[in-house]
């Protein structure tokens, strides 16, 4: 899980929802149909979260086979919320169809509420994750940290291998420097990490990466 920048919305969302009876999933609202609509939203959502899960960080793309629209606050329960692109997250399919112990990110939410929403900018510095050797994801904050466990499962066996498959790689990347890695060579790193490639593309579970080499740096 890493900080979200949210983008300006689509144009479609925003004609769409000025009509007094738009819907998330409603009818064809101000010319458009919601198809199209939504379509423009993950567009919006994958290009913004550098083509990443919000939660697990996995690869996800614009087409629904691939990913989902997360309701940070859910849609049930906040129903004023479902068209405002701020409450809008960008989300993998989670083991969708699987049973809820192999369920993950969204997909395991439902419509449980979380404490912190990675896309609210007020809100990045209250995450306060943490990444293990381990490849566990831990918060410091205790009530985000059981939401971490028992409503996003993040730390469900597959997503422990790939988070540790990353440690692993910048370790090893690490140890090809002469001698001990210098600030320079570690800055360059996490310069590496944190940029989106020509694609728009950030790598898999970088947040592992990056917070393990900024807690180097310092």
């Amino acid at each position: 899980m890493i900080p979200i920048n949210k983008s300006s919305e689509p144009v479609s969302l925003s004609t769409y929802r000025s009509h007094p009876d738009a819907l998330y999933n409603g009818p064809d609202c101000n010319g458009l149909t919601f198809t199209t609509v939504k379509q423009d939203i993950r567009v919006g959502l994958v290009k913004e979260q550098g083509y990443l899960c919000a939660y697990c960080m996995s690869r996800i793309r614009s087409e629904e086979k691939s990913m989902k629209v997360e309701h940070w606050q859910c849609r049930t329960g906040y129903p004023k919320k479902q068209l405002d692109y701020a409450n809008l997250l960008g989300c993998c399919l989670g083991n969708k169809g699987s049973k809820s112990e192999l369920q993950h990110c969204d997909t395991r939410k439902g419509d449980d509420d979380l404490l912190f929403n990675s896309a609210e900018p007020t809100h990045h510095d209250r995450l306060r994750i943490r990444y293990l050797n381990t490849g566990k994801i831990v918060s410091d904050d205790a009530g985000f940290d059981d939401q971490l466990n028992n409503v996003l499962n993040l730390n469900f066996s597959r997503l422990v291998d790939n988070r540790k498959a990353v440690w692993s790689a910048v370790t090893r990347r690490l140890s090809e420097f002469q001698g001990s890695a210098s600030r320079k060579q570690v800055e360059e790193l996490i310069a590496e990490w944190g940029s989106k490639d020509q694609n728009g593309f950030l790598k898999e579970y970088c947040g592992v990466a990056l917070y393990y080499l900024k807690k180097r740096c310092r």
